[in-house]
């Protein structure tokens, strides 16, 4: 994958004005801190990521992200998001499942970020298409509401 330099910082660097946050904005070459996001500037990124989640799940073999959060949300100096750190992502088994095609990943560990990660998944261990929807889910709330996944 080749993602272009994200100056932007990643959506939650510019949800929260945590010391952290800002040293690494200050790093992207911000001499002071950006503007907040609009409610509108939100929702374009999220589009954007869950546009790029989509790609992802309709690829032959499906890929799972397993680790959709604000902080792998990428945003590049226009506002566009892009979501990355595909480091956990891994290619789904398809199973027969009545009707139609399941899709899952069978898991030993537990991967991904503890407020972003469906209950599912810490029971059975099967990331799928809704695991990654779920984490998706999350990140809309944070990102709409600027508090932090519990």
């Amino acid at each position: 994958l080749v993602y272009p330099l994200c100056r932007g910082g990643s959506l939650e660097d510019r949800l929260y004005r945590a010391p952290a946050a800002l040293q690494r904005l200050r790093m992207l070459g911000f001499e002071t801190p950006p503007p907040p996001l609009s409610s509108a500037a939100r929702l374009r990124v999220l589009r954007d990521a869950a546009s790029a989640l989509h790609y992802l799940h309709t690829l032959s073999p499906m890929i799972l992200h397993r680790d959709v959060s604000a902080g792998n949300i990428l945003l590049d100096e226009r506002g566009n998001g892009y979501l990355a750190d595909v480091g956990l992502a891994r290619a789904a088994e398809a199973t027969a499942g009545g009707n139609q095609q399941v899709s899952h990943l069978s898991t030993q560990r537990i991967f991904g970020k503890p407020g972003y990660m469906d209950p599912i998944i810490t029971q059975d261990g099967q990331a799928s298409v809704l695991t990654d929807g779920y984490a998706l889910g999350i990140t809309l709330l944070v990102a709409l509401t600027g508090r932090g996944a519990l």
